[in-house]
């Protein structure tokens, strides 16, 4: 194969990790990426894909704060057309099937089961939302994000592993 070819694969491999870690390391082993290389590849994307979405999360949650509630929703609540159309009053929350499935994660598991489950079960960006969301305070947030995704790249590499060694 060429050098070319190889290259892109590990760039699919990598960003898929920081994406969604669950379905990187079987897609790297099935595509002949030894035991080591898939290690390496989709531990460094995942823990790229949490770096990224840690920062953009807080970006997107400070533009949110300054922009829509200081000063788009003011603004809107004051134009009549907008009185007359639409609700602008936001006291009554509604849950939906999956605020509510990620409300009891939180209120039972706490920042250990989002940082837990972010890799597997919640995708990176969307759990490292969350993290942000409900535990932008703690100071080691993202060390333990990482260290979730590193863990759960070994588990699941040594799964992948073990599957293409029984199926052979």
């Amino acid at each position: 194969m060429t050098i070319d070819v190889e290259i892109w694969r590990l760039i699919g491999v990598f960003f898929m990790s920081g994406l969604k870690l669950f379905a990187a390391p079987f897609v790297s082993i099935h595509m002949g990426f030894s035991y080591s290389q898939t290690l390496v590849f989709t531990a460094v994307g995942g823990v790229a894909g949490v770096w990224f979405f840690y920062h953009l999360s807080h970006i997107i949650i400070a533009a949110y704060h300054r922009y829509f509630t200081h000063r788009l929703l003011p603004y809107l609540r004051s134009v009549s057309f907008f009185k007359e159309r639409f609700s602008l009053d936001f006291k009554k929350k509604v849950f939906s099937k999956n605020s509510r499935r990620i409300a009891n994660i939180r209120a039972k598991y706490g920042l250990l089961g989002i940082v837990i489950l972010t890799p597997v079960f919640l995708s990176i960006p969307i759990g490292t939302f969350l993290a942000i969301t409900y535990y932008s305070k703690h100071q080691h947030l993202l060390a333990y994000l990482a260290a979730s995704v590193v863990c759960w790249t070994f588990v699941l590499t040594t799964i992948g592993q073990l599957i293409e060694i029984a199926s052979k």
